[in-house]
């Protein structure tokens, strides 16, 4: 379109021999040939810079225009990050549940200040924040190289707690029993003490150690904020004992005797007919197959209920467990946890440096 209309103007001014010499011919016709003057089209050639005018007309507001976007030095915005705010927004992310972009905060919190007092504890909370987020592989990573980096720190005692709280909440009792008596053993803050003892007597009670349990929740000072909780768990986890499980030997001997009555045992007692049922049916068609000379057809059957027999025998089994289980977790949801995790993330605060960026 642009170029059409340079040519257009280029015509007007410089017309075409041709239309030069149809006018000559028209103001012969109407004989006003000696009024017209033709010369008037004759100009002198045009320099060629100018025959670039009108591209350069479209370029320059675009470079005028570009020009009001760049940034002048003279007039660059500045913003300041405070090592104080930088910390307190990634807090603020990980109190709201945003766990991810709170180990996005910790972590630029990290890079902008190397050199800041609260480095240990942003660290250790990054753990915590993958911990909460239920990717445990990540959150042991860390804990365990902040544990490594501040062995002798209140923060390597927090996050050697939080690895035992990763193992306690993948139901781990074994592991995280180990996590949090190295926490009693080698840390005297009372506050860290008590919280791993407390912890450490309720992996002793998923575990079945009652008597165990018991005597750990004694150990809590009478200082502490947990020891009136810790007293009643330590007289109520005695009654764990107490507690009416079923032997899993018992419910596999019953269910090789006669095939459900391990289950009715166990109280499944849906389950233990159907046992009874197919076992009955199977072992039934095989005994008429041999009577009947269909010695192939009885050989598969019997192979066949084997089959379901032994897999009524391991039901049962696993039946018993999984009653003891419930039990075990009824009873324990029935008791109080007051142990307050918070308190074990949080720090002091303390003033920062601040972080200048010119854009």
């Amino acid at each position: 379109m642009t170029r059409r209309l340079s040519e257009n103007v280029h015509l007007l001014r410089y017309p075409h021999p041709s239309s030069l010499r149809r006018t000559s011919m028209y103001a012969s016709f109407l004989r006003i040939s000696d009024a017209l003057h033709l010369s008037i089209f004759q100009q002198p050639p045009m320099n060629p810079v100018f025959r670039q005018a009108p591209r350069v007309l479209w370029i320059l507001p675009a470079l005028v225009f570009i020009s009001f976007l760049l940034p002048s030095p003279g007039l660059a915005s500045r913003i300041v990050i405070n090592s104080e705010d930088q910390y307190n927004f990634a807090l603020k992310m990980m109190e709201k549940g945003e766990y991810l972009i709170a180990v996005g905060e910790f972590e630029r919190f990290i890079q902008f200040f190397p050199h800041d007092r609260k480095i240990p504890e942003a660290n250790f909370l990054i753990g915590v924040c993958y911990l909460k987020a239920k990717d445990y592989e990540n959150a042991r990573n860390v804990l365990q190289g902040t544990h490594s980096k501040y062995p002798d720190t209140e923060v390597g005692g927090k996050a050697l707690f939080w690895i035992g709280e990763s193992y306690f909440r993948q139901r781990a009792f074994s592991e995280a029993e180990r996590y949090f008596a190295s926490v009693v053993e080698h840390y005297d803050l009372p506050q860290l003490k008590n919280g791993a003892l407390y912890r450490l007597a309720w992996a002793r009670m998923h575990s079945r150690k009652w008597k165990e349990a018991s005597q750990t929740f004694k150990k809590i000072d009478k200082e502490s904020d947990l020891y009136p909780s810790a007293q009643e768990l330590a007289e109520k986890s005695l009654s764990g004992e107490d507690l009416a499980y079923k032997n899993p030997n018992t419910a596999g001997i019953m269910a090789a005797l006669l095939p459900g009555l391990g289950h009715a045992y166990c109280r499944r007692y849906r389950d233990g007919l159907m046992a009874f049922v197919v076992n009955g049916l199977f072992i039934w068609a095989s005994v008429e197959s041999f009577h009947e000379g269909h010695e192939v057809l009885g050989g598969m059957l019997t192979f066949l209920e084997l089959g379901w027999y032994a897999g009524n025998i391991y039901s049962a089994v696993n039946c018993a467990h999984k009653y003891n289980r419930h039990k075990k977790n009824e009873f324990l949801k029935n008791l109080p946890d007051r142990l307050n995790l918070h308190l074990f993330t949080t720090g002091s605060k303390s003033m920062g440096f601040a972080l200048r960026i010119n854009f």
